[in-house]
C-alpha cells in the first residue's frame, strides 16, 4: 500500500508541474537537407583538381505560444556536417566521433506584445535587413522594440555582438573590450510598394589590446545606412538595395597600426517580368573595392554578404565555405563566398510548367571594381548556370544544378605566365520541409 501511495504522489507531482506546460501551444517546423557537390577544377589551375563531397543539416524551429501576444521562438541545428568528417572541430578522420556536440541552439527569442508595441529579447540573427543582398547573418544578443504607426513600422534595437568586459586578458582584467550595435529603422508598406531605411551605429572596442603590451590595439566605429525597396505593378517586379558605411579604425597609443578611414558602398538592382509560366529578368550588383592608391582609406569595407548567392560557383557561400571555392593563383580571391571588390551582371529565365517543376537558366559576367596592384587583369569571368527543382511530395523537393565558369585572367594574379583553366560544377540537393 505504501508503494502505491508513493506512485500516486509521484504521478500527482508530474501532472501538477506539467499542467502549465500542457496549456502552452507548441508549434514545430523545420527542414532537413542532403546535398552533394562535384567540382572538376576548384583551383582553376591548368591541372584539374576535382572535389566531391556530401553535406547535410537538420534544422528545427520550436515556437512556444504561452498566451496571446506572448511567445518564445527557438532555432536548433543538428549534424550540420560533411559526410565522412568527424564532428569535432579540426579533425578530418572518418566517422562521427562526437555527435552529441553537433546539436546547437542557434536562436532563442522572447516576444511579448503591449499597447506600446512589440518587445523582443534574446539571441537571434543580426545583419539581416531588407533583401537578401548584403546580409551576413549570425546570432547575437538583442533587445528590440517595434510598433506600427499608420503604414510605417518603426524599429529600434540594441545588440551585444562581443562581450569581453572584466575578462582576464594576459593575467589582468579590463573593462570596455566589447562590441555594441545600435539600430533604428522604418519600413513603409502598401500593396504595391515596400520601402525601408536603416541606420546602424557600430562601436567595436574588442581589439583594444595595448593594455597587455600587444602593440596593435585599435578601436572601430562605423555608421551604416541602408535603404531598400520592392515594387510590383501587374507582371512587373522590381527590387533594389544600397549599403553605405563610413567610419574609422583609430589606433591606440603606441600601436603600429595607422589610423584608417572606412568608406564602403555596395548596391543591387533587379527586375523581372512574368508571362504565364515564363519569367525573364536580370540584375546588376556591385561591391566597391579598396583603392590601392589610398593607403589610409579602406573603400572596400562592405561586401554583398555570405547570405546572397548570385551563382552556383561565383560567390556562392555554400560552395565556397564547404568545397573550397575557386582561387586560381590568388589566395583568398573568393574568401568565404562573399562578393567583394566586384561588379556582376546577370540575365536569367525561369519556367514553371507545373506546380511541381521549376527550371532556371542564367548567364553572368563579373569583373573587379578595383584591380589590385600588379594584377594581370580585372576579369573574374563568365558563368552559365542551369538548375531544376522537382517536388516529389509537397514537402519534399529535389534540386539538380549545373554551373560552368569560364575563368578570367584575374585568377592569374600578378604573373602573366600563370596557367588557368575553366571549371564546372554539379550539385544536387534533397530537401524536406516540415
Amino acid at each position: 500500500m505504501k508503494k502505491v501511495l508513493v506512485i500516486l504522489f509521484a504521478l500527482g507531482l508530474v501532472f501538477a508541474f506539467s499542467a502549465p506546460v500542457m496549456a502552452t501551444d507548441v508549434e514545430v517546423s523545420g527542414s532537413y537537407y542532403v546535398r552533394g557537390w562535384y567540382d572538376t577544377n576548384s583551383s582553376l589551375n591548368s591541372e584539374a583538381t576535382a572535389n566531391q563531397l556530401y553535406q547535410q543539416r537538420l534544422r528545427v524551429y520550436a515556437t512556444f505560444k504561452v498566451a496571446r501576444g506572448l511567445k518564445l521562438t527557438t532555432k536548433m541545428d543538428a549534424l550540420e556536417i560533411v559526410w565522412g568528417e568527424a564532428v569535432t572541430g579540426g579533425s578530418h578522420d572518418a566517422g562521427y566521433t562526437n555527435e552529441a556536440t553537433s546539436w546547437s541552439v542557434e536562436k532563442s527569442r522572447l516576444d511579448f506584445a503591449t499597447k506600446y508595441g512589440l518587445f523582443s529579447a534574446g539571441i537571434w540573427d543580426t545583419n539581416t535587413w531588407g533583401l537578401g543582398f548584403g546580409n551576413n547573418s549570425y546570432s547575437v544578443g538583442s533587445l528590440m522594440w517595434m510598433a506600427p504607426v499608420g503604414k510605417v513600422l518603426l524599429l529600434a534595437k540594441i545588440e551585444k555582438a562581443i562581450e569581453r568586459d572584466a575578462k582576464p586578458i594576459g593575467g589582468d582584467a579590463y573593462a570596455d573590450y566589447d562590441q555594441d550595435n545600435f539600430v533604428l529603422a522604418a519600413i513603409y508598406r502598401t500593396p504595391a510598394l515596400t520601402a525601408g531605411l536603416l541606420y546602424k551605429y557600430v562601436r567595436n572596442a574588442a581589439y583594444r589590446d595595448l593594455n597587455v603590451g600587444v602593440p596593435y590595439g585599435f578601436m572601430v566605429t562605423v555608421d551604416v545606412i541602408s535603404p531598400y525597396f520592392q515594387y510590383k505593378a501587374g507582371n512587373l517586379y522590381l527590387e533594389g538595395q544600397v549599403y553605405w558605411d563610413k567610419g574609422s579604425y583609430d589606433k591606440e597609443d603606441g600601436s603600429y597600426y595607422a589610423n584608417t578611414e572606412i568608406e564602403g558602398l555596395d548596391g543591387y538592382l533587379m527586375g523581372k517580368y512574368k508571362m504565364d509560366a515564363f519569367t525573364v529578368g536580370g540584375f546588376a550588383a556591385f561591391a566597391r573595392g579598396d583603392d590601392p592608391s589610398t593607403s589610409t582609406t579602406n573603400e572596400g569595407a562592405l561586401s554583398a554578404g555570405w547570405d546572397w548567392n548570385p551563382c552556383l560557383i561565383l560567390w556562392n557561400d555554400d560552395f565556397n565555405y564547404k568545397a573550397g571555392g575557386a582561387l586560381g593563383h590568388v589566395a583568398g580571391a573568393m574568401t568565404n563566398g562573399e562578393m567583394s571588390n566586384a561588379w556582376i551582371y546577370q540575365v536569367f529565365a525561369e519556367m514553371a510548367p507545373s506546380d511541381k517543376l521549376a527550371v532556371k537558366a542564367s548567364a553572368s559576367y563579373a569583373k573587379a571594381d578595383e584591380k589590385p596592384t600588379g594584377f594581370v587583369d580585372d576579369e573574374y569571368g563568365t558563368e552559365f548556370d542551369v538548375s531544376a527543382s522537382y517536388k516529389i511530395y509537397d514537402n519534399l523537393e529535389y534540386m539538380v544544378g549545373f554551373g560552368y565558369l569560364i575563368a578570367g585572367d584575374f585568377y592569374k594574379g600578378t604573373c602573366t605566365t600563370n596557367q588557368i583553366d575553366d571549371t564546372y560544377l554539379l550539385v544536387n540537393k534533397l530537401t524536406l520541409s516540415f
